[in-house]
């Protein structure tokens, strides 16, 4: 019997443990002990970039290990949040200041992922063909969201906020809302609009962009810094896969919100980021720019008491 060339064995277990290393180490593989990203998006436009970093395999490609979790709309997503059940977050700027000013400190901004577009929409038989027209008139809108930040703006911008009554529709019943007439207008985002457009042939007066970002709670991003990389890289993968992808990644959100495919292609047209060629054209960091419309959207929010405090911004990034 041979003898065991103990310096022999010793070599090949220091080999095998420096290609295990080398392998957790390079991105797109994953390792045992690497903590799982739960990330979570509404059923917004801003939802088919995380349906399609997950259908495309882009996390595990960029060596994120993720769990993907949706919601019908941003409360119930921003109380998971809250409770700590999910580390990061697609959505809009609404919900975000929201969550900011009720806890301080807890999340941060850590990508701009781009926008689509909400719509101030009459019924074409209404007889609103103006905006003057709006005055005396009911307007259905989502208390609490984006649109119903913009649209405050707007009608005190425009003379009409005391013209104009307001009531609270939740996102899933503006179109019914109009089509029975218990309003007059409403305002309603992508693809929803296409979709009124498409079927009763409503008309719109007015058109705001919803902007998207992402934010990622504060203790994971200081417990796992690599991590949050990994995702931010994620992304950006994710949103040039749905640029160069673009009837694919239609078919996987249209499956998800049960809508025409060719709807969501059509609404995708709200974003820049689409027409990218490469990865080089998609910039989804927080700039200056990003930060002085934040801080304005923050401003307006207080304001019209869709918050309580006033904001601290430098909480709010990185």
């Amino acid at each position: 019997m041979r003898a065991i060339n103990t310096n022999r064995v010793r070599s090949l277990v220091v080999v095998a443990l420096s290609i295990a290393a080398v392998a957790c180490a390079v991105p797109g593989v994953a390792n045992a002990d690497q903590p799982v990203m739960r990330i979570a998006f509404p059923s917004g436009m801003n939802g088919q970039i995380v349906v399609t970093m997950d259908k495309a395999g882009i996390a595990e490609q960029s060596g994120l290990k993720a769990k993907f979790d949706s919601f019908q709309y941003g409360p119930p997503m921003m109380e998971a949040l809250a409770a700590g059940s999910i580390d990061a977050v697609v959505t809009s700027l609404m919900p975000v200041t929201s969550y900011a000013a009720k806890i301080p400190g807890d999340i941060r901004i850590v990508a701009m992922v781009g926008q689509s577009s909400h719509s101030l929409m009459v019924d074409k038989s209404g007889g609103i063909a103006t905006l003057d027209a709006l005055a005396g008139k009911k307007l259905g809108v989502s208390f609490g969201s984006d649109s119903h930040l913009d649209t405050l703006v707007w009608l005190k911008e425009k003379g009409l906020a005391d013209k104009i009554s307001l009531v609270n529709i939740a996102p899933a019943e503006l179109a019914t809302a109009l089509g029975n007439k218990s309003v007059d207008a409403i305002v309603i985002r992508q693809p929803q609009v296409l979709r009124l457009q498409q079927q009763s042939g409503a008309q719109i007066l007015h058109t705001w962009p919803f902007r998207f970002v992402s934010i990622v709670k504060t203790k994971f991003i200081a417990e796992h810094p690599q991590e949050v990389e990994k995702y931010i890289a994620a992304l950006r993968k994710a949103i040039l896969f749905i640029a160069q992808n673009q009837q694919k990644s239609a078919e996987w959100f249209g499956e998800y919100l049960r809508t025409d495919p060719a709807v969501v292609m059509a609404a995708s047209k709200d974003d820049p980021f689409y027409a990218a060629t490469d990865l080089g054209q998609i910039d989804i960091a927080v700039k200056p720019d990003s930060r002085a419309l934040i801080g304005k959207w923050a401003a307006d929010a207080f304001e019209h008491k869709m918050i309580r405090q006033k904001l601290d911004l430098d909480s709010l990034f990185r």
